[in-house]
């Protein structure tokens, strides 16, 4: 990330899903412009609250001026006009803001001297603008985490057997893979004995990492707990108590696209009225998935005739980890409905039809078991119908003979 006097970008917000190293990034963002002279002030602010960054913008503007003022609200003020006069070279980083009403007035100057990096999982339209530029972080490359994999592994290569298929079930997403290898080193696991525990349903992502172990690569969080603040401050946003249900039926799901249209269908709109005791509309959905993309739990991808939602595979393992077993009967089982639901009877669209067959594997993925009580579910067969209908032989075949398999078990 290149932040310089020459652009009139002065500060850099990275935005992403926890866990893809924003934090590692405003590091060696750090690290780089003290190296290089560029800078003589470097502070780094732990901006979670407003109450925590008023507090370290105090506490830094006694430093540079050596004046303790009365209160955070005029020591971070006094700061703010230091950095608009300064005519040195500063640079401020503001990592992991929660909220991004809580730099209303607190946003550090644009100058030809100074530059700011900001580390958010949030997605605001405020955060971009009055010369900020949002940088979207995502996962590494499938090429990028086996890179990774090799140089953590490097002193004991024949844990790599089975790597390039643990990249793809983490979903390339760098904390998973520093947790996998941390716990593959002290453990002397290969790739795939870390894949075998990882896969087994059995398991949650909390037992591959025993609690009070130190982390690696200086992440703070491990990938089980990283998003639960982000989940619980996307199901307060209006409409409050949405969020979280809908992140709920994603988890069984397809994670590289869920129609749109299954969240606001008769089905979920029913099951969320009766969890939340209160009537939930069609708009009220789609503003839980905008609070879930706002806060980078998923994807909205309008640019295509069939919207969807993406939802990064860790996350969703970590949502299914927190369900009981009612709780995951209940998801699949409504997830099924819903897909039903939003079929069309004629499939005009081979994209559609793709689509709504990928979701339902994902949902056989995610709980089969529960397709199978008390009956097959209709989505089975719905989704045998399409496939026969796009003139796939023998796949329709292989399919229609793992349905018979498993209804004769």
């Amino acid at each position: 990330m290149v932040l310089s006097s020459e652009t009139t970008t002065k500060t850099g917000v990275l935005s992403g899903l926890g866990g893809v190293g924003k934090s590692q990034i405003a590091v060696g963002v750090a690290e780089q412009a003290w190296a290089s002279g560029e800078v003589e002030v470097l502070a780094w602010v732990t901006a979670a609250s407003r109450e925590a960054i008023l507090t370290a913008y105090a506490r830094l503007a006694a430093d540079l001026t050596g004046i303790e003022d009365p209160t955070p609200e005029q020591g971070s003020e006094r700061l703010l006009t230091w950095l608009a006069s300064s005519t040195i070279g500063w640079l401020l980083i503001l990592d992991d803001v929660q909220d991004p009403g809580d730099l209303n007035g607190l946003w550090p100057p644009i100058t030809s001297s100074g530059q700011t990096v900001v580390t958010t999982r949030r997605r605001d339209a405020v955060l971009r603008g009055h010369g900020r530029q949002r940088i979207d972080v995502s996962e590494f490359t499938n090429g990028e985490a086996l890179a990774y994999l090799r140089t953590r592994l490097a002193d004991q290569a024949h844990l790599l057997d089975g790597a390039d298929e643990l990249a793809t079930a983490l979903g390339c997403l760098p904390l998973a893979l520093a947790q996998a290898t941390a716990s593959m080193l002290d453990r002397g696991w290969t790739c795939s004995d870390y894949l075998a525990r990882f896969t087994d349903r059995r398991r949650t992502l909390d037992s591959l990492w025993p609690e009070g172990e130190p982390l690696p690569d200086e992440h703070r969080s491990t990938v089980a707990a990283t998003w639960s603040l982000s989940i619980e401050q996307a199901n307060q946003l209006h409409p409050a108590g949405v969020a979280r249900p809908l992140l709920q039926l994603a988890s069984v799901l397809d994670p590289n696209g869920i129609p749109t249209d299954l969240f606001t269908a008769p089905a979920s709109l029913h099951w969320l009225t009766k969890a939340l005791g209160r009537e939930v509309t069609a708009e009220d959905a789609a503003e839980g998935l905008a609070c879930l993309h706002r806060l980078s739990l998923l994807t909205l991808d309008n640019r295509s005739t069939l919207r969807v939602a993406r939802v990064h595979a860790m996350v969703q393992r970590a949502t299914q980890d927190n369900l009981s077993e009612a709780q995951a009967a209940t998801a699949v089982s409504l997830a099924a409905d819903a897909l039903v639901q939003v079929w069309p009877s004629i499939e005009r669209d081979t994209t559609v039809g793709q689509t709504l067959r990928a979701n339902t594997a994902a949902l056989r993925d995610a709980g089969e078991k529960h397709l199978w009580y008390p009956c097959g579910h209709t989505v089975l067969f719905r989704a045998a119908l399409s496939l026969c209908e796009t003139g796939l032989v023998n796949e329709t075949v292989d399919y229609h003979q793992c349905l018979y398999a498993t209804a004769t078990y």
